[in-house]
């Protein structure tokens, strides 16, 4: 299941930067996924869930934004996104294309609480 890998992969970052600056604890986490991952925003919540349970993340609100896949295409030279993650021109339809972004997987945002 590839949202579990990634959304532990999220997890264990927030939780190593918990652990270098101090924080207690986590309550809001946004995450930008880009369309080409194709991930299931819910399962990556609920995932997320389950894999929190007894960290300083355990509660926070895990939001899920996935992106654009954004094109360059070789054939007829326009740029173009497409939001099904799918590899062609927009365009023209060919699959001669540069991928500009879509790949990414970022922590946008955290808010978090530090007691001492």
């Amino acid at each position: 299941m590839y949202e579990f890998s990634v959304t532990q992969t999220v997890n264990n970052a927030i939780l190593n930067l918990c652990e270098q600056a101090g924080w207690d604890k986590v309550k809001k986490i946004l995450v930008k996924v880009g369309g080409i991952r194709k991930v299931n925003p819910e399962l990556m919540s609920y995932i997320f869930t389950v894999l929190s349970e007894g960290t300083p993340t355990e509660g926070a609100t895990f939001s899920v934004m996935c992106l654009p896949v954004t094109l360059k295409c070789k054939a007829c030279g326009r740029k173009g996104y497409r939001d099904d993650g799918e590899i062609i021109c927009p365009s023209c339809g060919s699959k001669d294309v540069k991928i500009l972004s879509g790949s990414e997987i970022s922590i946008e945002s955290l808010e978090v609480e530090k007691n001492h």
